[in-house]
């Protein structure tokens, strides 16, 4: 159970409406979109929005906060498969599919926004734009798990790391947040689970970074000191793969 209902505001009222729908929007349709949009409701840290196998009822756009999905290996480990961040939609895996997919868990305290699944389908039947868009949110969530996989297969373990941080910066950048000042939701165990990686290899790659003056860290937050050197890393290391 949620400890909380925050205060309601419609979507046009809303700072991250131009990223969870079309940014071509207007006034009438997110008025169309805010009647369907349920009260929004608050996750405490670690609370689960919804877990592998329940029933398939709603999408949700993250309001404040983060959450992680995850799903279970063949050994029954939990394999972590994405972070979802304001402005982002999760859930999106689970459509065409009568039961959830995946576990969403709340990172930290996370205010969602419930999207019913029928009346969204209804609405993207009258609305093109946000049919569009959700296919173009779940092609983007399929490339960018392609390119976890490929990661995860060749790619050396500082370049995981690498290519992590820039792709959080190139999603900051979205948001119309600094590109070169990072937070970390999740916690070291759950980005080396996500990567792949163990999490002492984790730790060592960004002390290497740090070492090497690219980066800062500092807890939770790195600072990213000269990103195109570090583009230039994971360059080098797909031409050598």
């Amino acid at each position: 159970m949620t400890a909380f209902r925050p205060a309601a505001t419609r979507c046009l009222d809303c700072g991250l409406h131009k990223l969870c729908f079309p940014p071509s929007f207007d006034e009438h349709a997110l008025n169309r979109i805010s009647q369907l949009v349920a009260q929004p409701s608050a996750f405490a840290k670690n609370e689960t929005v919804y877990r592998l196998g329940d029933s398939m009822t709603a999408l949700y756009a993250v309001r404040s906060g983060a959450l992680k999905t995850s799903v279970l290996l063949p050994s029954g480990e939990e394999q972590i498969t994405g972070f979802y961040l304001p402005g982002e939609v999760i859930g999106l895996d689970n459509m065409g599919q009568s039961h959830c997919a995946s576990t969403a868990t709340a990172l930290e305290k996370t205010t969602l926004c419930e999207l019913p699944v029928n009346g969204i389908s209804r609405l993207s039947q009258q609305l093109p734009e946000l049919q569009g868009h959700l296919f173009q949110i779940m092609s983007t969530e399929l490339r960018q798990d392609y390119q976890r996989m490929h990661l995860m297969a060749q790619a050396s373990a500082e370049v995981r790391v690498v290519s992590f941080l820039l792709g959080l910066s190139a999603r900051q950048q979205q948001r119309h947040l600094a590109t070169n000042e990072l937070r970390l939701s999740m916690g070291r165990a759950d980005l080396a689970n996500h990567l792949g990686l163990a999490l002492e290899t984790v730790s060592r790659a960004l002390s290497q970074l740090a070492d090497d003056g690219l980066i800062e860290v500092s807890g939770k937050n790195i600072r990213i000191i000269h990103a195109e050197q570090l583009a230039e890393r994971v360059a080098a290391d797909c031409h050598s793969s």
